[in-house]
Parts: C-alpha cells; structure tokens; sequence
C-alpha cells in the first residue's frame, strides 16, 4: 500500500532511530531525521593552538611585589571555583596595562585555555561607544570560530564564547573598561577562569558584585628614579641627580611621563637633564611636554576622559583647577560649584572613581590631583570667563575668611581683633560651635593650613584687600598654637600688604596689629632687629588710633621684644600696656600685662617679686568676668613662669609641682611651643637629680614637640636621648 499525502510536510519517521550530535563540529553536518544535542558549527580550536594573546610585558620593571602578591593569592584561591574578575584600575599613565601583561606572565601555564587580550579602545568610536559585539567576535574568532558561523546578536556572542570557554581554565585580559557592563560578556564558563579588567575607573559594581579590586598607585619617587635609571643609565642620573629628581617630581609617578623623558634622552642624545628640566619649566605647556609625538598622550587621554563625564561634574572638574590650594573635600567642592554639599560628595566620588581625582592621604573625604591632571584641568578652566573665574575667588575667599574667622574665635575665644566679625556665623551656622568646638577648629585649621595661605595669596593677587588681612589676623591661631613659622611670617606679611591697600588710606589698625603678629616668628628665628623695627612701626601706627586695647597690644608686644636684653624697658612698657588696658575695661588685657611683667622680673632677677606679679595674672585668668575661652593656655603659661621663678629661688619641689602642672595644662590644650621650655627645664631638674627615667620622659615628649613641628633641633634631641642608654 501507499503511503498518505502529508499535505507537502515530510514527517519524521517513527522507526526509533535517534540522531545525536554535541559539541563543537567543523565542516559539512548531514542531518538524517531529527538531531538532537547543542550545536557550534563551524568551529574548532585554531591551529595554532590556544591563543596567547596578552602582549609582552615591558623589559624595565620597578617594584609593584604589593599587587604581584595578590594577584598570586587570587589564582590560588580560585584555581577550582567559579570565574573570577580582578579590577586593575588607576589613572591613564600609571602603567595599569603593563601590569596586566606582568602579572598574564607570571600565570603562564596556569590557564590550559588560553589567554585572550581584548583592547576596548580598538572598538571605541569617535562618540566612546564600544562595539562590545565586534570585540566578541574577535575572541570567537580566536577561538577557531570561522567568520560565516559568527552570530550577530550580542546575546548568542556572549552564549557562545561560555560555550567555548565551558572546558579548559582561560585568562582574559579586557583593557581600555569604561563601564562594569562591559566586562560581563568576556567572563568565561570554566572554573578557575579569570578576567582582568583594565580602567581608570574603579568600576565599583564589579567590586560590589564581588570582583578583587587591584588599585594601581603612581611610582613612589625611589621607584621613579630607579625605572628612570633603568633607562637611561646609571652615569646620566647620578650626574645630574637633582634635575632627574625634578623631573620625577613632575612626572608624579607616571611611568608614561617617565617612558616620554626617557624617550626624549634616546632620540636626541646630546640633550641633557637639565635641558628637558628648561623645556618643562613651563607649567602651561608641560603637560604637552609628555607626548613625544604618541598618538595616546596625556592631555589626550584625559581629555577623552573629561569628554566623557556628565556636565556637572565637568564644571566640578574646572572649578576646583581654579582654586589655589591643593586638597578640597565636598563643603568646599559646593562653594566652588555652587551646588549643595551632598550633590558635590558625590560629583567627587564619581571624579575619585573616574581617575580624575586622588584621595588625599591626610583625611577621609578629602581629594586631590594628581599633578599632570592638574596642568589639564588649568588648562580647561582658563578658558572659563574672567567674571565666572573672579566670582568664584571671591566666593572661596568668603568661605576661607568666615570659616577662620569661627576657627579663631572658638580657639581664642575674647580677644584683641581689628576685623569686626560681624560676617562670621554664630549657633548652629558655626561650624565649630558646640562642646568640642576648639578641639575642631583646631583639626580644621591644620589640615587647611596650606590651602589657607594659598587662598590668601590668591586673595591678594586679586585685590581682594579686606578679605586677604581680616584673613590673616584670624590665621594667627593657628600659628600660636603651631608655630609654623615660615607660613606664619609670609601671611603676616601679606596681611600688612593688603592693609595697607585697603582703602584709599589703607588700615592703620590692621597694619599695626599685624606687624604685632609678625614680630612673634621674627622672634623665634632670632630675627630681633628686624621685629624690634617692626615693633616701633607698629606702637606709631597704634597711636593713631583711639583703639586702646591695639595700643596697649603693641605696647606688650615691644616689651617682649627686649624682655631678654632689658628686662626694666620691657618692664615699663607691659605697666604701660596693663594702664591701657585698665582703661580699656579689658581684665583680659590686664592679665596678660601682668604675666608677661611677670617673666621680665624673673629675667630681671627679682624671682619673688615676680611670683606676686604672676599669682595676680593666674588669678585675674582664672575668674570667670574675665572672660577667656583660653583660661586654661594662659594658665598653663603662667604656672610654668611661676615654676622658672621658683627655681631661680633654689626651690625645686616646689618648681617642679608649677612646671609639671603648667605643662600639663599646656599638653592638654594641645599648645606645644609653650609646653616645650617647661619640660626641658624639668628634664634639667632630673638630671640635676639623676633621675634617669624622668629625664628621659620629659626629653622624649620634648622630641615629639620638635619633631611635630618640624624642628632641626629633633635630631640633636634624639642623640642625646640615645646617650642616655636603654632604660632599666
């Protein structure tokens, strides 16, 4: 019999037989009734075996043994778990990319698979798309997938290269990453595969979802000289060591900007060190200095990176090159851009994130740039409108001076000030108000005491005359507490400038109180003439005024300008002084008078009379109606000049008692350049005694202060302390 019609449709036949093909096959493929299985056609291993396409790592190596380490801890970890990402990230030029082929070095034969290098840049257009699909053909490709069999959809791509990625381990190294999408369809299937990522993003989604992150810092300066030397020889660097140790300034650590210098040495080799150093010298043009000719520079990398940042965080971008200091956290970040300062803690992390940014190392939420990023962001912020650029100095050096302006009053509470301070926020908009407000104010104003002094110059420089001195009377808190005296001499002196051109007559008060100022680092330099000249300008320019309290300041300033060589004209011009402010109604001001009459009867040889004059000043700063948040500072001082004159009577208990409680006091309000006369006194005492143990205490906490401060007085200190011998 015949068969039925089927209407045109050929029926599989039900004869059991069952065809069955799996896995990856090449060539023609018969199907003979139904084939079952999950097909690949088309596609083999390439003959060449499997690729090894990472590039070669650089012949000039420093020391990155930190993220070898990891990487190695990473391949042993996951030699039989799932795939793993690694993050190499870190901004253009760190030397990221020569890393990854580093460390794909360091792991050949640990991948029977293969290691596939995929260049995101090379499929990137002209707007920062990426081909994602085109760059996964290309690995299909490599791996023995012929070009009629490539599917189109990004979808099957991704589900073919798992497929041929399901048997042997395989490492692949994906550079030039903008976005964590761009990495998941490069992950392989089979366990103990892994990617690495290469950006200059820190593609935190992959870290959330569970990737290593690996953060690539610049060279430290050892490390730079020594690539540098690598390249270009012993002799060169050790002849011109300090313009080699200028331009590894400059580079920042880039091993990019290194290759350029080096670079530049081959190519025109009768060109010196200090040839490029005059090249460079430049800053606007330095930037472009690093290119060489590349087709990937520096300022063309990151431009490419600026371009792809959203709007508001371009602004940012340009802004903060405007400001003149060099750290910023997001309260300023929001003066800057005019934007609250939770919307700019996070345009500052998506800039930290980008590469654009560096955290700062002195404080959490505070960032940086890296030098060359710098010289870019100048560059674009330049062609900003003049007006845009004056109003936001302006806008920063009205924060700077308010903020200061709280700093000093919450630290020194009732005191002698020119600047009226009706501008400085009170209650809840202090922002050092509150029980541990002191404390604040002085955290705050040494972690912004460079970009302080930098906003004055700035403030200066653009005529901003009342600002820049109010700003600089207010800095001396800071100074009194950390006697930074270089900073503290040049605002001073930037002070007295800008007073002298506020106004068409400039300002007597503020230049006199100023000059006061000044005269106390010229002091501590040894500088006597030149603060003694000071002085006498000052007391002419305090006369002018009705300001008796200012007169009576100048006054006590001159007298402790010859304390150390006249005792009895120091001593007339602090009774001078303590009559002023008497007048004044200021029991502030008379204390102080007393205090310092106080020290000048010790010098002048009268220790008793002066322990009378000082236990009127302790008690005057001691009582409430006087007024003085820093009762306990002035204390302090007081009862260490008590203990001096104790012991010129030969009373050493009872010196002892004053000098430990007065340093105490001082210790305590974190006022080290008074607390340090007293414990080198008492370590004097306990040598005088043989007390070994004391002399050690109070010379090691001598040498806190001197090395805190930055002093070259440590060194001398700790020998002597090392003289003494081990303790028993």
């Amino acid at each position: 019999m015949g068969s039925e019609p089927s209407d045109g449709i050929d029926e599989p036949r039900s004869s059991g037989v069952r065809n069955e093909v799996s896995g990856v096959h090449a060539g023609a493929l018969v199907q003979a009734g139904v084939v079952h299985g999950d097909i690949i056609t088309g596609a083999v291993r390439s003959p060449l075996g499997p690729p090894a396409q990472v590039p070669p790592s650089t012949r000039w190596w420093v020391d990155r043994s930190r993220t070898l380490a990891d990487w190695r801890r990473l391949l042993d970890e996951t030699a039989q778990l799932s795939p793993s990402v690694a993050v190499l990230s870190g901004m253009h030029g760190v030397g990221k990319s020569a890393l990854a082929y580093r460390m794909a070095e360091e792991a050949r034969g640990r991948f029977p698979g293969g290691q596939i290098y995929v260049n995101l840049a090379d499929w990137r257009d002209e707007a920062g798309r990426v081909d994602v699909s085109g760059a996964l053909r290309g690995c299909l490709r490599s791996l023995g997938v012929g070009e009629p069999f490539l599917p189109t959809a990004l979808p099957d791509l991704t589900n073919d290269f798992r497929s041929l990625t399901a048997g042997d381990r395989v490492l692949v190294v994906v550079d030039e990453v903008t976005e964590p999408a761009q990495v998941e369809p490069f992950i392989p299937k089979a366990s103990g595969s892994v990617v690495v990522a290469v950006s200059n993003g820190r593609l935190a989604e992959l870290i959330i979802h569970g990737a290593r992150p690996m953060p690539v810092d610049p060279l430290r300066a050892p490390d730079a000289i020594s690539l540098l030397t690598a390249r270009c020889g012993e002799r060169l660097i050790a002849e011109e060591r300090a313009a080699a140790e200028l331009l590894v300034s400059w580079c920042g650590g880039l091993p990019l900007a290194l290759g350029v210098i080096a670079g530049q040495l081959v190519l025109h080799p009768d060109q010196s060190l200090a040839d490029l150093v005059s090249e460079l010298a430049d800053e606007r043009g330095r930037l472009e200095g690093f290119s060489a000719g590349e087709t990937r520079t520096m300022s063309a990398a990151l431009t490419l990176a600026y371009q792809n940042l959203p709007p508001e965080c371009q602004r940012l971008y340009r802004g903060l090159a405007l400001f003149p200091g060099d750290v910023f956290d997001a309260e300023l970040a929001g003066v800057i851009a005019e934007i609250p300062a939770a919307t700019a803690r996070r345009l500052l992390h998506s800039l930290y994130d980008g590469s654009m940014l560096t955290a700062a190392e002195d404080a959490h939420g505070r960032y940086r740039f890296h030098e060359l990023v710098r010289l870019h962001a100048v560059g674009l912020a330049a062609q900003e409108p003049t007006a845009d650029q004056t109003a936001l100095a302006r806008r920063v050096t009205h924060r700077y001076v308010r903020w200061i302006a709280c700093a000093d009053r919450a630290l020194m509470g009732v005191r002698l000030r020119i600047s009226s301070h009706e501008h400085v926020p009170t209650g809840a908009d202090d922002p050092f108000s509150g029980q541990d407000g002191k404390r604040r104010a002085l955290a705050w104003l040494s972690a912004e005491r460079t970009n302080a002094l930098a906003v004055l110059r700035g403030a200066v420089a653009r005529g901003f005359f009342a600002e820049a001195w109010q700003m600089a009377e207010a800095l001396s808190a800071l100074y009194l507490h950390h006697r930074e005296v270089r900073d503290w001499i040049e605002s001073a002196e930037l002070g007295i400038m800008a007073a002298s051109r506020d106004g068409d007559l400039g300002n007597a008060a503020a230049r006199a109180r100023l000059r006061c100022l000044l005269s106390r680092p010229l002091l501590d330099l040894g500088e006597v003439s030149r603060a003694r000249a000071e002085l006498e300008t000052a007391v002419a320019e305090a006369d002018t005024t009705d300001n008796l309290l200012l007169r009576a300041s100048a006054r006590e300033f001159q007298g402790r300008a010859w304390e150390a060589d006249d005792p009895p004209r120091a001593i007339a011009l602090f009774q001078q002084a303590a009559e002023l402010s008497a007048a004044a109604g200021s029991r502030r001001g008379v204390a102080l008078a007393h205090f310092f009459t106080g020290c000048a009867e010790t010098a002048d040889g009268r220790p008793e009379r002066a322990l009378s004059t000082l236990a009127s000043a302790l008690r005057l700063f001691t009582e409430e109606e006087t007024g003085a948040v820093d009762r306990r500072r002035m204390a302090g001082r007081v009862r260490v000049a008590m203990g001096m004159a104790h012991r010129a009577m030969g009373r050493t208990a009872e010196a002892k008692a004053a000098l430990a409680d007065g340093a105490d006091d001082l210790r305590a309000e974190e006022a080290a350049h008074y607390e340090l006369p007293a414990r080198e006194c008492l370590a004097e005492i306990a040598e005088a005694e043989g007390d070994t143990a004391a002399v050690r205490v109070h010379l090691g906490r001598a040498l806190e202060i001197l090395e805190g401060g930055r002093s070259p007085g440590a060194q001398g200190l700790r020998e002597r302390i090392d003289a003494l011998g081990a303790p028993d």
